[in-house]
C-alpha cells in the first residue's frame, strides 16, 4: 500500500503543477504515471489507470512527446504504440515551471523598460520616484532570471554553489533576527 500511495502522491504533484501553469492535469497525470513504470504502457493502460478517455490520453500523450517528456516506443510485431517517460524530473521542470516562470519575468522587464521610456524626458518627483523604483525593480529582475537560467539549465556545480550561499546567507537572517 505504501509504494502505490507514493506513487499517487506524486502523480498529484504533477497534476498539480500542470495546473498551476494554465496545462491539463492529465498531462501530470500521465507523467507521474508513466514516470514510475519500468514497461512501456500502452495508450489503453495509460487511459484505463488514469481514468480519463482514450482520445484525451492520446491528445495528452502528443504533447507531452512533443516536449520530449515522453517518448513513444514501437514493439516488433505489435501494432500498438507505447510510452515511456524520460526519467528526468529536471526536464519536467523545465519545461512545467521554468518556462512558464522565464516567460513572466521576460514579460515584466519588457512592461517595466516600456514604463521606463514613457517616462523619458519627465522631470517631476512623482515621476523621479517611479523611475527609481522601476529601477530597483529592473535590478531584481534581472536577479531573476540569472536565477532561473541556471535552474533550468540544471548546472549542479553552480546550484550547489547558490544553496551555499543561500544556507549562509539564511544563517547570517537568523542571527541577526530578534527572538
Amino acid at each position: 500500500m505504501g509504494v502505490q500511495e507514493a506513487k499517487r502522491i506524486m502523480m498529484e504533484h504533477f497534476a498539480r503543477a500542470s495546473r498551476k501553469f494554465g496545462l491539463s492535469e492529465l498531462y501530470g497525470y500521465i507523467y507521474g504515471l508513466l514516470f514510475f513504470e519500468d514497461e512501456p504502457m500502452s495508450l489503453g493502460e495509460i487511459a484505463e489507470r488514469t481514468g480519463y478517455s482514450i482520445s484525451h490520453v492520446s491528445s495528452a500523450l502528443k504533447f507531452l512527446e512533443s516536449i520530449g517528456l515522453v517518448t513513444r516506443i514501437k514493439k516488433p510485431g505489435d501494432r500498438k504504440a507505447y510510452y515511456t517517460a524520460t526519467k528526468n524530473i529536471q526536464e519536467w521542470r523545465r519545461e512545467a515551471y521554468y518556462r512558464k516562470i522565464e516567460e513572466d519575468v521576460r514579460e515584466m522587464r519588457e512592461s517595466l523598460l516600456k514604463a521606463l521610456e514613457v517616462l523619458e524626458g519627465e522631470e517631476s518627483e512623482e515621476a523621479m520616484k517611479i523611475k527609481r523604483r522601476i529601477e530597483a525593480v529592473l535590478q531584481k529582475n534581472l536577479i531573476a532570471e540569472k536565477i532561473v537560467e541556471i535552474l533550468s539549465e540544471g548546472d549542479d556545480e553552480i546550484l550547489e554553489a547558490l544553496i551555499e550561499c543561500l544556507k549562509t546567507r539564511g544563517g547570517k537572517r537568523a542571527q541577526k533576527s530578534p527572538e
